[in-house]
C-alpha cells in the first residue's frame, strides 16, 4: 500500500510544483527531484528501511518512479505549449503517468501522443487484431524462453563477477564475450520493449516498436535513435531541439551535451555511467564532424574525382572502425560497470598490433553489412 501511495504522490506532488511555473522553472523541479530519486534509490537506506519492503521490491518501486519522472517531465512540458492547454487536467495525467502496460518495462510513450491515441475513435478487436496480438505475442515469448536457455550455458552474466577470469581471457574470448553482453542485453529489451507495446496495441496507444539489433548498427547516432526511441525522442523534443534553437553559435554541440547529461543523471549518478555518457558524447561530436566534412563542397568534389562509389563506401567503413571499438567500449562500461570497462580497455590498448588490427577488420566488415542494410531499407521504404 506504501508503494502505490508512493506512485500516485510522485505525479501529483510534480502537478501540483510545476502546472503554473515557466519552462525553465519547471526544468529545475525535476532535475533536483532526479536527485531525490537517488537517494531514495540506496539500498537499505531510509526510505526502504520506512517502506519496510525487501531488496526486490524497492528496486522495482524506484524503477517505476524513474519512469514516471520521464512522463511528468513530458507532460508538464507539452503542456506549457498552448496546443495541449486544454487537455491539462490532473486525472488525465495520471492516466498517462500510471498506464499499466509500460508503467514497470517501459518503453516511454510521450504525452502528447498518449493524447493523440486516446482521442482517436474506439476500435473493437476483430479477429485480425487479435491474431496479430497473439502471433507477437507468441513471437517474443520465443526470444524469451530461447535467451533464457542460452543463459544455462553462456554464463555471460555470472562471469562478470569473476574479475580474474575476466582478465585470464584471451583476446576472441574476451571479445565474444562483449559481444554476447551487448546481445542478451538488446534480447531483454526485445522482449520487454516488445511485450509492452503489443498491450499497448490492445488499448489501441501508439507506442515506440522494439529495439534494432545492435549487430546491424555501426553509427553512434543510429544506435541512440533506434535502440530506446521513446527517450530519444524525449530528448530530442524536450531538449535538444529548444536549445539548439536559443543557441545558433554553438547550440548543437551544448544541446548534445544537455541530453547526454541528463542521460547520466536519469540513468544513475555513478561512474561508470558517466565514462558511457562521456564516451556517447564523444562519439556523437566526431561523427558530426564527419558528417559535416562529408557534406562539404570541396570533400564532395575529391570524393566524385578520386574514388567510385565502392570505394567510398570503404573508406568511410574505415573510418568509422575506430568509433565503433569506442562505442562497444562504452557500451562494456555501461553494462558491466567501471572494472570490467577497465579490463576491455586494457585488452585493446596494451593488447598486440595484430589482435587490433583483426579487431578493426572484423567491425569494419560489420560496418559494411550495417551500411547495406541501412540501404536496403532506405529502398524498402521508397518503394
Amino acid at each position: 500500500m506504501l508503494g502505490m501511495l508512493c506512485t500516485i504522490l510522485q505525479p501529483t506532488f510534480l502537478h501540483i510544483m510545476t502546472c503554473i511555473c515557466s519552462r525553465n522553472a519547471v526544468w529545475t523541479i525535476h532535475i533536483l527531484y532526479m536527485f531525490v530519486i537517488h537517494i531514495l534509490k540506496i539500498p537499505n537506506g531510509p526510505f526502504q528501511s520506512w517502506l519496510g519492503i525487501t531488496d526486490e521490491k524497492h528496486y522495482i518501486l524506484t524503477l517505476v518512479m524513474c519512469w514516471i519522472h520521464l512522463r511528468s517531465i513530458s507532460h508538464n512540458m507539452d503542456n506549457i505549449d498552448d496546443q495541449f492547454s486544454s487537455s491539462n487536467n490532473f486525472v488525465q495525467k495520471l492516466a498517462y503517468c500510471l498506464y499499466l502496460p509500460t508503467l514497470f518495462l517501459g518503453p516511454l510513450i510521450l504525452y502528447h501522443e498518449f493524447v493523440g491515441s486516446i482521442k482517436q475513435p474506439h476500435q473493437y478487436w476483430d479477429c485480425q487484431k487479435f491474431l496479430t496480438f497473439m502471433l507477437n505475442l507468441v513471437r517474443y515469448m520465443f526470444w524469451c524462453f530461447f535467451t533464457e536457455l542460452l543463459l544455462h550455458f553462456i554464463y555471460v552474466n555470472a562471469i562478470q563477477y569473476q574479475l580474474q577470469v575476466l582478465q585470464n581471457l584471451n583476446s576472441w574470448e574476451l571479445f565474444g564475450l562483449g559481444y554476447c553482453m551487448g546481445q542478451f542485453f538488446f534480447n531483454k529489451y526485445v522482449v520487454m520493449y516488445g511485450t509492452c507495446s503489443n498491450l499497448c496495441y490492445l488499448d489501441d496507444i501508439k507506442a515506440p516498436s522494439q529495439p534494432k539489433c545492435i549487430a546491424r548498427i555501426h553509427l553512434y547516432s543510429d544506435m541512440w535513435k533506434h535502440f530506446d526511441r521513446g527517450l530519444y525522442k524525449f530528448l530530442i523534443r524536450y531538449i535538444y531541439v529548444p536549445i539548439r534553437k536559443s543557441n545558433r553559435c554553438f547550440g548543437k554541440l551544448f544541446a548534445s551535451f544537455l541530453c547526454f547529461t541528463f542521460v547520466f543523471i536519469w540513468h544513475g549518478i555513478q561512474m561508470n555511467i558517466f565514462i558511457w555518457a562521456l564516451l556517447n558524447f564523444i562519439g556523437i561530436v566526431i561523427e558530426d564532424i564527419g558528417t559535416s566534412i562529408g557534406k562539404s563542397k570541396q570533400y564532395y568534389k575529391m570524393q566524385n574525382t578520386y574514388l567510385s562509389s565502392r570505394n567510398t563506401k570503404r573508406l568511410h567503413c574505415i573510418l568509422a572502425s575506430p568509433l565503433l571499438v569506442m562505442s562497444a567500449i562504452s557500451n562494456f562500461y555501461f553494462l558491466g560497470g567501471q572494472d570490467i570497462g577497465n579490463i576491455f580497455t586494457q585488452k585493446i590498448i596494451h593488447g598486440s598490433w595484430k589482435s587490433l588490427f583483426i579487431l578493426l577488420f572484423l567491425l569494419y566488415c560489420c560496418c559494411q553489412v550495417s551500411v547495406d542494410i541501412k540501404r536496403w531499407e532506405l529502398r524498402h521504404i521508397k518503394r
